[in-house]
């Protein structure tokens, strides 16, 4: 029997296949699929497993990180019936790799006690003492602001979520390209900042003083005995409690609630006019009470916010080729 032998041309035009096939995969499916693999390679080698959320969530956390989930599971239903098949394909994408990239981005948060023990709080904490002013002022308006949004209203989280489900919702009834680039950007976003909390971890200013709001100072006592329980207990408290705790992980900087924030109003400035102007104050009051409740030193906003800016771009490049082609 003869055995074919395979030339250059057949190789040429295998490879050639190959990339089309690779090419025809949306991005997001890619950078999740990647972002998993190096989330999962990470834990086999520090020995670490990775959790899934349970239904035990621990109850200092006040809003659930994984809230943003439910609102486009929910959201889905509305999609099916009511979107042209090019938007749904897009968002049935969308979900899947958020969802994947979410649960990687909280199973590294949660190893950074192992993956990289060493805290930059000292030199976080300077660089806040030396604009002690402004840190100062965050603080006393924040207060000032008490009769409008109480102190004990957790609206740091539920602002935050506000402006997700808003940017998204609003997307989901514009162009497919447009929603795309803001599922792209989230999850750019996401990744980058997963790995920019391993590179110099703190655990926040709370540590050194109390924020403004008693519902923020408690979570931060009960995340913070979260954390020195982790860093005692590694894979064997993980694999008790990671389900449970998934979402408590510490990492002040950078901060991705600024960060978050800031590139749904770059969203809202490029193409939802109608929602810049709640944009810019919910994004200027999460800014502001970050740092007046101790979640994060000043220093943390700007590098979420640049980490924002630079998904954003990256995802608009990459939208705008793909529309070109």
């Amino acid at each position: 029997m003869e055995m074919s032998v395979p030339t250059s041309e057949n190789k040429v035009t295998a490879l050639q296949a190959s990339s089309r096939l690779l090419a025809a995969v949306p991005l997001e499916i890619v950078l999740a699929l990647v972002f998993l693999g190096f989330t999962l390679a990470m834990g086999a080698w520090l020995g670490l497993p990775f959790s899934l959320p349970n239904g035990n969530r621990a109850a200092f956390v006040g809003i659930h990180y994984l809230y943003p989930l439910a609102g486009i599971a929910i959201w889905a239903v509305f999609m099916l019936f009511n979107s042209s098949k090019q938007m749904t394909a897009t968002f049935f994408v969308a979900l899947p790799a958020y969802t994947v990239v979410l649960l990687c981005h909280f199973n590294l948060k949660l190893w950074i006690p192992h993956i990289n023990p060493t805290l930059w709080d000292k030199f976080y904490w300077a660089s806040d003492e030396a604009i002690r002013p402004l840190i100062d002022w965050a603080m006393a308006f924040r207060v000032s602001i008490d009769w409008l949004i109480p102190l004990d209203s957790n609206f740091y989280m539920s602002g935050f979520i506000a402006l997700f489900y808003l940017a998204f919702g609003y997307a989901c009834l514009k162009r497919q390209d447009t929603f795309r680039e803001l599922v792209l950007a989230v999850i750019i976003m996401q990744i980058a900042g997963s790995f920019a909390y391993l590179v110099a971890p703190a655990l926040g200013p709370f540590i050194y003083e109390t924020g403004v709001e008693p519902r923020a100072t408690f979570s931060q006592q009960s995340m913070l005995a979260s954390w020195q329980a982790n860093s005692a207990g590694g894979a064997a408290w993980i694999a008790a409690e990671g389900g449970r705790q998934l979402t408590v992980g510490l990492a002040a900087m950078p901060s991705l609630h600024a960060g978050g924030s800031f590139l749904f109003l770059l969203y809202a400035v490029h193409h939802a006019e109608a929602l810049r102007i709640p944009f810019i104050l919910l994004f200027c009051f999460i800014a502001m009470d970050a740092v007046a409740n101790r979640w994060h030193y000043a220093i943390d906003l700007p590098v979420g916010m640049a980490l924002a800016g630079a998904a954003y771009w990256i995802a608009r490049k990459v939208v705008s080729r793909k529309s070109n082609a």
